[in-house]
């Protein structure tokens, strides 16, 4: 018998240790709803917990929703605060610590801090792609930088190597700092990242994003072993742990194989041909999702819509 649910039934929070839910799993999933999952802007309109009922019910039994609803809480949320700490966090950690190495700066000089911001606004800072709102991260730390920040992304398409490296001799640029808000397979940052090999050598580049899966952080950290000229921060690394695994590896492999059976059962209604897509774009296996935008490396369940399955984090794709 299908099983319809108009809100979020109060009882799970009593569930036995074989529906996979934790006790207290749905108060915690309506405050997380109210204080964290409700910021997701490509759905900032709607209330989260009328799309979770609408996503739980893309299953017909109890058990299944259950199971859906224990995988969420197994998600990672980055939200707007938590991108402004991390803003903070690499300003004051990461992007401090390269100028003071690069410039050799005094630690022990009662100016420090005005030097390092002085240099850091003469360095180009600049996002991968345009998910990364350089705006904000300027704002947060008090930088200005560059009159124009565009995105390498569309530098790497679209730019003259001859203008660059003009308007980087006109404004005495000497540094280049790229930031990128998430990395999963690490793709994007290797397309910059050969750019800079091909064409920039003489410029020292540290790339810093802010949230790195393991493989993506696998990818650029051998990219960056060849390259002389280029640094490589990030922000936060999640762990191994983290991401979507099964067996041993699992944080909990009996219930992690039970996701598996699920994922199984649904490829054919979010329209992949192997399971093994189910963990997102090259198979990363994320369970993150950013209150700007859900990465295709999540999970496909998360945010793939098709007419037979209704997303929780509808995604924002490129065309």
């Amino acid at each position: 018998m299908k099983s319809v649910l108009t809100e979020l039934p109060v009882e799970w929070d009593y569930a036995g240790d074989d529906d996979g839910l934790d006790a207290g799993s749905v108060s915690y999933i309506k405050f997380l709803g109210r204080k964290l999952f409700q910021e997701y802007e490509p759905n900032q309109f709607q209330v989260f917990e009328d799309r979770l009922v609408d996503w739980l019910n893309n299953l017909d039994s109890e058990s299944d929703q259950k199971l859906l609803l224990a995988l969420l809480v197994e998600l990672f949320f980055v939200g707007r605060r938590e991108f402004e700490a991390l803003y903070r966090s690499v300003y004051g950690g990461i992007l401090s610590q390269w100028i003071v190495d690069q410039d050799q700066l005094n630690l022990f000089d009662p100016d420090i801090d005005g030097h390092i911001r002085a240099s850091l606004n003469s360095c180009w800072l600049c996002p991968i792609t345009d998910s990364l709102r350089i705006n904000s991260f300027l704002k947060v730390n008090g930088l200005k930088s560059m009159e124009h920040r565009p995105d390498w992304k569309s530098l790497v398409k679209f730019g003259d190597v001859k203008k660059i490296k003009s308007y980087m001799a006109e404004n005495k640029i000497k540094k280049i700092v790229l930031l990128e808000d998430f990395v999963g397979s690490g793709t994007q940052v290797q397309e910059a990242l050969d750019y800079v090999e091909k064409s920039l050598k003489d410029f020292n580049v540290l790339i810093c994003p802010l949230v790195v899966c393991p493989k993506g952080d696998e990818l650029v950290s051998k990219k960056v072993e060849k390259l002389v000229n280029v640094d490589y921060k990030p922000g936060l690394l999640i762990p191994n742990e983290a991401m979507f695994q099964r067996g041993t590896n699992s944080p909990n492999p009996e219930l992690y194989e039970k996701f598996w059976q699920l994922f199984s059962r649904l490829q054919g209604r979010l329209g992949i041909s192997k399971t093994e897509a189910m963990l997102g774009f090259k198979k990363t296996g994320a369970q993150v999702v950013m209150y700007s935008n859900c990465p295709n490396n999540t999970l496909t369940l998360f945010h793939r819509e098709t007419d037979d399955w209704k997303p929780l984090f509808a995604r924002v794709n490129r065309v």
